[in-house]
């Protein structure tokens, strides 16, 4: 929590956009719908769920996390929770969502509240409560490398889930038609089942892999996958992972996945629990995304995350001289490090090669 970056912030939130963009398509090819039952063959129902294009447009997306541990170091011990909640609305043509998506992270007595919002023409960070309006250059930043991950990532608007890297058909087990279900006022069909966890880790690799290759400013603090350790670290700590998904009655659109795992850590003997909830409401239905009222400039954005000891600087290094983007007292960018950075992103215009390297001057 102490490690948040305004930069990472809106490489993730780029990356979200990336995946709600990925969803949408012509509802047309294998994923093609028809209406599903209680007595519909499961596998039919998630080759039907998870791959094709889907007519995904807009929504309001519900996201929640949330772990428990308890036992071991007794700062290990308590509950952290995060939550990403907003609407979003395609555009079409690689461009850029429009979205207005609001955080919460909290856990140890402690709370951030951030969020991001894209009108299509402005782009728009929140901090605990405050609208900063970003730099035309910045927002350009985002946009270009947006355009250009979708370019990189499919050469046509056929897309699918599993175009994410992400497909539970491949780590699903024992998968169960569980009948009908509600989510919210949608018609759905309850998917159950548990996890093979070695392959689910494949894909979060192959995720991590996509976010890492945004190319935008801060994206290189996404590690590209899991290391080998990491790998074996989680294997032999998750126990009895559980898998919800519910696929709409009659278009088989993901409405919402839950994924629940046990935790045991011998090391640390610490156990715990961990519940993911991903939810998509309002489907396809107009989303009102508006400016915010009377934000505030960029600069003072960082110039608050500065003094907080909170900015994009990097770490001293071991001579003891302050990172890149860090000013000699540690307080984070200095004016003219964002005026540096914002003339280096403007002559870098769509170079994205360029346009990385104009990250360090503020992100470390």
């Amino acid at each position: 929590m102490t490690r948040l970056r305004p930069a990472l912030l809106l490489s993730l939130i780029a990356a979200l956009a990336l995946a709600l963009a990925a969803c949408g398509g012509d509802d047309s090819g294998s994923g093609g719908a028809v209406q599903a039952s209680a007595s519909t063959d499961v596998d039919e129902l998630l080759t039907r769920t998870f791959t094709g294009s889907k007519d995904v447009k807009s929504g309001h997306l519900d996201l929640k996390l949330q772990i428990e541990a308890k036992g071991g170091d007794a700062q290990a011990n308590g509950q952290v929770s995060v939550s990403l909640a907003g609407p979003f609305q395609t555009q079409g043509g690689g461009k850029l969502p429009k979205f207005k998506l609001d955080a919460t992270v909290g856990g140890q007595g402690q709370s951030i509240q951030a969020g991001a919002t894209s009108t299509g023409e402005k782009g728009f960070i929140s901090f605990q409560g405050t609208d900063y309006v970003l730099t035309d250059q910045v927002f350009q930043q985002v946009k270009a490398g947006y355009e250009e991950s979708q370019k990189q990532s499919s050469g046509d608007s056929n897309q699918s889930f599993a175009s994410l890297g992400m497909d539970p058909r491949k780590w699903l087990t024992a998968a169960k038609n569980e009948g009908a279900a509600k989510v919210g006022d949608d018609d759905t069909i309850k998917i159950t089942g548990g996890v093979d966890v070695s392959k689910l880790l494949d894909d979060v690799n192959t995720a991590l892999g996509k976010a890492s290759a945004l190319g935008l400013q801060g994206a290189g603090q996404v590690p590209e996958k899991l290391t080998d350790a990491q790998r074996k670290q989680v294997l032999d700590a998750v126990k009895d992972p559980r898998v919800e998904i519910y696929t709409g009655k009659d278009d088989q659109i993901l409405r919402r996945m839950v994924v629940d795992l046990g935790i045991e850590d011998a090391a640390t003997k610490t156990s715990g629990t961990v519940a993911f909830d991903l939810a998509i409401s309002d489907l396809n239905q107009d989303q009102a995304i508006a400016e915010p009222a009377d934000a505030k400039p960029f600069d003072d954005l960082l110039g608050q995350l500065g003094g907080l000891g909170l900015s994009g600087g990097a770490s001293s290094s071991g001579s003891g001289s302050a990172g890149a983007g860090t000013s000699a007292d540690g307080a984070g960018a200095s004016g003219a490090d964002l005026e540096k950075f914002s003339k280096c992103v403007e002559d870098a215009g769509s170079d994205m090669a360029k346009t990385r390297k104009c990250s360090e001057l503020i992100a470390g």
